[in-house]
C-alpha cells in the first residue's frame, strides 16, 4: 500500500522511525513535509499527488463529521501522554478552593483524555461536584479542540469554573474566549507545574476593540480555508451578500493557509472575516487590520445598523 504519513509540528522528529516501520511492513511510504495544525488538516493534496491510498495521521483523534468530505481514507494514530498528576492538581485544588469553586468543570486535550477518571477521582476527593461535557467534533468526552470547546460550554451552567488540565494557553484561551464556556478558567499545566486563572475580560476588551475599528472599514475580505474540516464556502457567500447588503464592497479570499503577511499585500481591504478556524483570530497581532470571526458578523450588522 502506498502510504502518505503526516504529523504535527511536535511529532515531525518521529517522522523517520514511524516510515521505517511501515516501510518494513512493505508499504511504500512518502512524508508530508507541509505544516499541520490539527485534526482537520489533512494532506490530502500532497496525498493526491503522489496518488497514496491512505493517509496515516499522527498525534490527533478522529476529527468528528468530516468524514464524508474525505476524498481518501484516513487512519489517526493518536499519541495518548501520561504525566505527573499529583503535585500540579495539589495547586490546582488550592486555587480552587480559594475562589471558592465547588462545581468544576473538567477539560483536557486528547493527548490527556486517559488520565480524566484520575483527575476526576483527586478532584472528588477534594469535595468537588465535577462535570465532564462532550464537544461536537470531538471523539472524546471532556475533550476540547481549538474549535470546538462544546465540552466546556454544554456543561457552563452547572458549574461555577471550569478546569483545564494540560500544555499551553492555546486550548484555554479557546474555553474562555466567545463560543467558550464564560466561566472562570483555571490552568492546570503538567508540564510547567503551574496554575493560572484565565481573565475572560479581556477577550471581551479585546474583540470590543476588533469591532470597533470594524465599523469604520468600507471593503471586507472574506477568507476561505480550503483544509477539509475548515471550508465554509456558503457561509462566506451569506456574509458577502449581507455586508454588500449594507453598502459594503466584499470580496471572499480563498488559500489553503491563510498567511496574514501575504494578506497584507492587497492592501486594499480595511478589515476580514474570517470563515476558517476561529481560532485564527488569536493571530491578530500578526495582522494590521481587524479580523472577526464568522461569529462576529452578526454582531457587526446591528452595530451598523
Amino acid at each position: 500500500m502506498r502510504l502518505l504519513l503526516q504529523f504535527p509540528e511536535g511529532l515531525k522528529k518521529l517522522a523517520l522511525e514511524k516510515a521505517r516501520e511501515y516501510e518494513a511492513q512493505g508499504h511504500e511510504v512518502f512524508i508530508s513535509s507541509a505544516q499541520c495544525f490539527g485534526a482537520c488538516d489533512l494532506a490530502f493534496e500532497e496525498a493526491r499527488a503522489v496518488k497514496a491510498d491512505k493517509i496515516v495521521h499522527f498525534g490527533h483523534a478522529e476529527f468528528l463529521g468530516a468524514k464524508a468530505a474525505m476524498p481518501i481514507p484516513v487512519e489517526y494514530v493518536e499519541f495518548p501522554i501520561d504525566v505527573s498528576l499529583a503535585p500540579v492538581m495539589r495547586k490546582a485544588i488550592a486555587a480552587l478552593n480559594a475562589k471558592k469553586c465547588g462545581k468544576v468543570g473538567l477539560v483536557t486535550t486528547v493527548q490527556h483524555v486517559q488520565q480524566l477518571p484520575s483527575l476526576r477521582s483527586m478532584l472528588e476527593k477534594a469535595g468537588k461536584t465535577v462535570v465532564v461535557g462532550r464537544g461536537t467534533r470531538t471523539k472524546y468526552e471532556g475533550q476540547i479542540l481549538g474549535c470546538d470547546t462544546i465540552a466546556a460550554a454544554s456543561i457552563a451552567k452547572d458549574v461555577d469554573c471550569i478546569l483545564y488540565f494540560g500544555g499551553g494557553l492555546f486550548h484555554p484561551l479557546g474555553v474562555g474566549s466567545e463560543g467558550g464556556s464564560g466561566k472562570p478558567v483555571l490552568v492546570a499545566d503538567p508540564f510547567a507545574n503551574s496554575v493560572k486563572w484565565l481573565d475572560a475580560k479581556d477577550e471581551e476588551k479585546r474583540k470590543k476593540g476588533l469591532l470597533t475599528r470594524a465599523i469604520l472599514a468600507k471593503t471586507f475580505g472574506i477568507l476561505v480555508s480550503t483544509k477539509t474540516g475548515q471550508f465554509s464556502l456558503e457561509a462566506a457567500r451569506a456574509a458577502k451578500k449581507r455586508l454588500e447588503a449594507k453598502g459594503k464592497r466584499a470580496e471572499i479570499l480563498v488559500s489553503n493557509f491563510v498567511d496574514f503577511e501575504a494578506l497584507e499585500n492587497f492592501q486594499s481591504f480595511d478589515a476580514y472575516i474570517n470563515t476558517a478556524c476561529p481560532r485564527l483570530r488569536d493571530d491578530y497581532e500578526r495582522a494590521r487590520k481587524p479580523v472577526l470571526n464568522l461569529a462576529d458578523v452578526e454582531e457587526l450588522l446591528k452595530l451598523l445598523q
